[in-house]
This record gives structure tokens, sequence and C-alpha cells, in this order.
């Protein structure tokens, strides 16, 4: 790939990087929008769409506090894993 394609590429993904956010953000601002509309309705049904805000209780795993006290246990259970982290920043 050439310098001139390769950095065509990295600024198109760092400006789809860049719509993506701002897409993200106003998502999170109309959510906000309809639970605030929702008046502390778990479910609301309104021009073919159901909005749900409902309370899920999950249960997880505390690795932190479970090597804070069994950390030779910890230690036995770990296995190193490898993976590729890709990242695009600008430089200026």
């Amino acid at each position: 790939m050439t310098q001139k394609t390769m950095k065509k590429n990295l600024a198109e993904y760092a400006d789809l990087a860049r719509q993506i956010a701002e897409l993200e953000a106003r998502k999170q601002a109309v959510a906000e929008r309809i639970k605030a509309g929702m008046n502390g309705q778990e479910e609301v049904e309104c021009g073919g769409y159901i909005a749900r805000n409902k309370a899920v209780t999950t249960s997880r795993f505390d690795a932190k506090a479970f090597k804070a006290v069994y950390g030779c246990l910890y230690s036995d259970f770990c296995k190193p894993q490898t993976v590729q982290r890709f990242t695009v920043a600008a430089t200026a």
C-alpha cells in the first residue's frame, strides 16, 4: 500500500470513528429523553415501537477480590492470552 493510500485510509478511519462517537452521544441523549418521557414506567408502546426500561440483576465473578483473598489459587488458574489490539491516533 502506498503512503498516499495509507494516509487516506487512516484519515477515513479517524473520521468514521469521530462520526460514530457523535452518533453514540446523540443516541444516548435521545434514550435519556425517552426514559424521561416514560415517567417511571417499565414499558411503553407507541407508534409501532416498544420501549423498555427494566432493572436487570446479574451475578459476576469478582476476580480482583478473589485474587486478594486467594492469590495462589488465582495464579494457578490464570493462563496467558495474546490478542492483537488495533488503534489509530492522530499525531498532531
